[in-house]
């Protein structure tokens, strides 16, 4: 599966859907957080557009990926509060990796949660790694049946999110991006691990 995106990091950010992706990930995440001082997980950052994004706002990112290719792409924006990390979120790396020993402000998952085929178990691990009114929120393609790949129900991202502990839970459809496929609708998901202290009223 590494291998699979390895071959696309080179171009990826040449394609105009990857950039229209960030930036509306950009925008939505601006809504709802306050990035100023945060320490962020970019779970998934592939070539790291929303890590360069966030970069100005936040304190630290630390910007994850199984995709060495990816991370080298990453590498080149020389970003200064971003520390790239090639490797799979699991339980041993949050234990033992030095750049897990602080808790997280914010969780972004940017067109990741619909390839995960552990997907619960990987939610409930964020969910761990959240500071108490912590936020994770993740972006993917909106799709009709849970048994295509690459995307996510409106019902199956709120019951895994409800299931990993956030105790509160909001599922939206806020943007639609035109791709080779023609307009494909993009799911929020949203999980706040307490309150509300640090996201912006509506």
């Amino acid at each position: 599966m590494a291998k699979q995106w390895d071959e696309y990091a080179k171009d990826w950010d040449k394609e105009p859907a990857t950039a229209e992706f960030a930036k509306a990930v950009f925008d939505q995440l601006s809504q709802l957080v306050d990035l100023d001082g945060t320490r962020v997980l970019d779970f998934g950052c592939g070539t790291g557009l929303l890590s360069q994004k966030v970069s100005p706002f936040a304190k630290e990112i630390i910007a994850l990926d199984f995709s060495e290719a990816m991370i080298e792409e990453l590498d080149k924006k020389e970003l200064p509060n971003v520390e790239p990390v090639v490797d799979i979120l699991s339980r041993g790396l949050a234990a033992q990796h030095p750049a897990f020993r602080k808790q997280f402000d914010v969780v972004v998952a940017s067109s990741v949660c619909g390839f995960i085929p552990n997907l619960q178990d990987t939610v409930s691990l964020i969910y761990t790694l959240l500071e108490e009114d912590g936020l994770f929120v993740h972006w993917d393609w909106c799709v009709e049946s849970d048994d295509e790949a690459s995307g996510l129900t409106l019902s199956r991202s709120e019951n895994v999110l409800m299931a990993a502990g956030f105790s509160n839970v909001e599922v939206s459809v806020p943007f639609s991006i035109d791709t080779p496929q023609g307009e494909l609708k993009v799911l929020m998901g949203v999980g706040r691990k307490q309150s509300t202290i640090r996201t912006k009223s509506r």
